[in-house]
């Protein structure tokens, strides 16, 4: 066979792979979450993925499997989506922490400019992840603040493990927020409104805003069903 017969071949190939895919996916957007592998992160949105119902096709959660500060995580997403533009949005999903990259990821993120009409979110937590998690249980203003080195995260821990007890970071059981997801919104959007005063941050989440798109694209599913039984 001749390399140009080849390469007609591979290409055919990949066109018939693309369709097989497209042909997959629900009639609805299509977005990229882009997390760190080593954390509970990925791991609660498959989870919340699939409680919604929602097409892997559809949602595409990146995970990767070594640790990168938020500059990084930017960078990747964004080339990952310059890989396979195919994508509605794209949201990286980042801690603050005490990670010295976090103001240069959310500018990197401000300064994108991405093909087509998608667009690119920074979901990120302060200090960190489980901060959400928390919200599922109680309203906390409290800043976690810690000196030199230590992590920040691990007071939001402590006081997540006055609710579940054995929690671990990297946990993918998720049982022990069912029903309480709502709850969890309206707490974080009451701490970004207390915040609007406040003079910081610090502690917040946007993770509330995924949750909330990821449920909206649910419930205009259950619309399509019941309008026209698709």
């Amino acid at each position: 066979m001749g390399s140009d017969d080849l390469f007609h071949k591979r290409k055919a190939q990949r066109v018939e792979t693309h369709r097989r895919k497209m042909a997959r996916r629900d009639p609805y957007e299509r977005i990229l979450i882009v997390c760190e592998g080593a954390k509970t992160e990925p791991s609660y949105f498959n989870w919340l993925r699939k409680e919604l119902g929602l097409n892997k096709e559809n949602i595409f959660i990146d995970i990767r499997k070594t640790g990168l500060d938020p500059l990084s995580l930017v960078e990747h997403a964004i080339s990952t989506f310059n890989k396979e533009s195919d994508f509605d949005h794209v949201y990286c999903v980042f801690d603050r922490d005490k990670h010295t990259t976090y103001g240069a990821a959310l500018d990197k993120i401000r300064a994108a400019r991405m093909k087509g009409k998608a667009k690119i979110h920074p979901i990120t937590s302060i200090p960190c992840f489980e901060f959400w998690l928390l919200l599922h249980f109680e309203y906390t203003t409290r800043q976690y603040e810690t000196p030199l080195d230590a992590s920040n995260g691990d007071l939001v821990i402590a006081d997540l493990k006055e609710h579940i007890p054995d929690y671990q970071k990297g946990s993918s059981d998720f049982r022990y927020i069912d029903g309480k997801t709502v709850d969890a919104i309206d707490r974080a959007k009451r701490i970004e409104r207390y915040h609007e005063t406040s003079g910081t941050d610090n502690p917040s989440t946007k993770v509330y805003q995924l949750v909330q798109y990821l449920m909206g694209l649910k419930r205009g599913l259950l619309h399509n069903y019941m309008t026209n039984g698709l």
